[in-house]
């Protein structure tokens, strides 16, 4: 069989993601000690490495972790800013073309947590106690769902009491500035507000997401929903409490072996009534391809720099940075799916995340060689 090559080398790696930081802000040197190459090349190092600022600038440059910590500050911007440079650094990595343009994606949107056990700032959220804290930096992100192709292409921090609809809204309108068409969105069950549903049906986007229990009455008229057979569809009705506004939106119920289930839905055709259990099972199968989300975020965390900093900016700067990573290797890993005619994930096995993170920092250590 006919042997295939591919041109992805350490060093390959290293100037995409040079290139992709570089693109993220306009940075600029510190004085005559830092240049703006080493600063990136510090910021990727310390991604690859999984390790703080303070760990690598001893080993592998030859300023001051202090002059390091100064010259990354002053080239921070604010969040805003920032938030705005790595989106267009996440769509530029992923190297989207105009058929990717014209098509219509599915779109999962989830929530990520990083546990913070330092003293409580206003940027700082809480939460289910996790990992022997109750508070945490938050963001969101959301991912496309394609074979192959899990791009993410919006990302914002959260702030405290931030209503999940608000979440939805803005990582929506990220998208649609760039210019990015959207068909369905699947969320998990903290998404599951009437003002989230309204939002999705006022923009006409099929989704799907579980329902939760609701109060102590186990009789209510949510809990039960949870009554019935399995694939049982059916109208669910309810008033947002702020606002008032009628909520109405099919549900199904699925009974698992260990669990019960129940799913909220639209995107099926009217036109077809007689197909609807077999649209409901096809929109069960479409929640389960969410967790290429939670994949995302296992693997943003081999590329993620460690702090204890309170500065939510730079805490954003080192998560972006672990997704741009990410991105770069969804796209090459493409290309190697692209190298092969079989319709096995062969080509992940051949260039795993670790490994290109791995490859990122021996080029970087070749170039920066340890003191």
């Amino acid at each position: 069989m006919r042997r295939l090559h591919s041109t992805i080398t350490p060093a390959v790696v290293h100037q995409r993601a040079h290139d992709v930081l570089e693109s993220v802000l306009e940075w600029r040197p510190f004085g005559k000690l830092v240049a703006v190459a080493d600063l990136l090349d510090l910021l990727l190092m310390m991604a690859a490495s999984a390790a703080s600022l303070f760990a690598v600038v001893g080993r592998f440059f030859a300023f001051s972790h202090e002059t390091a910590s100064r010259a990354v500050k002053a080239n921070l911007p604010d969040c805003d800013r920032l938030v705005q440079g790595l989106l267009q650094a996440l769509h530029e990595a992923a190297q989207l073309s105009r058929q990717d343009r014209r098509r219509h994606w599915l779109l999962a949107i989830d929530t990520h947590y990083v546990a913070y056990y330092g003293q409580r700032t206003a940027d700082v959220i809480g939460g289910p106690k996790k990992q022997g804290t109750q508070w945490f930096f938050g963001y969101a992100t959301a991912v496309l769902l394609h074979k192959g192709r899990r791009y993410t292409i919006a990302l914002c921090p959260l702030a405290p009491k931030t209503k999940p609809h608000d979440i939805v809204r803005t990582l929506l309108e990220q998208i649609a500035a760039k210019g990015l068409k959207i068909q369905g969105v699947v969320l998990d069950s903290a998404f599951d507000s009437g003002e989230t549903f309204l939002l999705l049906q006022e923009q006409g986007l099929s989704y799907t997401v579980p329902l939760r229990r609701k109060g102590n009455n186990t009789r209510n008229a949510r809990n039960r929903l949870f009554e019935g057979r399995h694939k049982q569809v059916r109208w669910a009705e309810w008033n947002v409490k702020d606002t008032r506004r009628q909520v109405r939106t099919r549900t199904i119920l699925w009974k698992g072996t260990l669990k019960t289930m129940l799913f909220a839905f639209q995107g099926w055709n009217e036109t077809k009534a007689h197909n609807v259990h077999q649209e409901a099972a096809r929109q069960k199968r479409l929640y389960q391809r969410r967790f290429g989300i939670e994949t995302s975020y296992r693997q943003k965390n081999q590329a993620k720099a460690t702090t204890t900093s309170r500065d939510p900016v730079y805490r954003l700067l080192l998560e972006g940075l672990g997704y741009l990573i990410r991105q770069i290797w969804v796209v090459l890993t493409a290309q190697l799916s692209r190298l092969r005619t079989s319709a096995t994930n062969g080509w992940i096995a051949q260039l795993p995340m670790q490994r290109l993170v791995d490859w990122l920092f021996q080029e970087l250590a070749r170039l920066h060689p340890e003191e």
